[in-house]
């Protein structure tokens, strides 16, 4: 089984990660884990060109080491083994898009517990991943 979690930072992508470790025996066979952080293009595209595109790359990869460090950390004190994908893009459809390239078995993700108004009104990614996935989709509540 291949199963795909969110990772955003946030307590409730951290609460995930220790939810599915300390699930993992009720599998038959231990599942691939890989953590994924998609990260919102900067909304001024002229800012690649006025810093670089080797700037832009860092501050990417350094925003998405931050968010992926305490899901990594918890992962790594537990001797459990897991791949890291970072992408750019709206986070919904990079990691909807991502599950179905890579036939993910699931994707993992926690959510703050909006309510459907609230969610209805700002919206969520966990809400556009539920809507446009194929692929199950796991939420851990916190």
């Amino acid at each position: 089984m291949k199963i795909l979690v969110a990772i955003d930072g946030s307590p409730q992508s951290l609460a995930t990660v220790a939810a599915l470790a300390d699930r993992l025996t009720w599998f038959r066979d231990s599942p691939a884990l890989s953590l994924i952080h998609a990260h919102l293009p900067i909304p001024y595209k002229a800012a690649t060109s006025w810093v670089g595109h080797a700037a832009v790359a860092k501050y990417y990869d350094e925003e998405s080491e931050a968010a992926l460090a305490g899901a990594k950390e918890l992962l790594e004190s537990r001797g459990i083994s897991y791949m890291v994908e970072k992408l750019v893009g709206d986070p919904a459809d990079e990691i909807v898009r991502h599950a179905a390239a890579k036939k993910f078995d699931l994707i993992a993700m926690g959510t703050h517990g909006h309510t459907a108004l609230a969610n209805l009104v700002m919206g969520s990614v966990a809400t556009k991943v539920l809507a446009r996935s194929k692929v199950p989709v796991l939420f851990v509540r916190y």
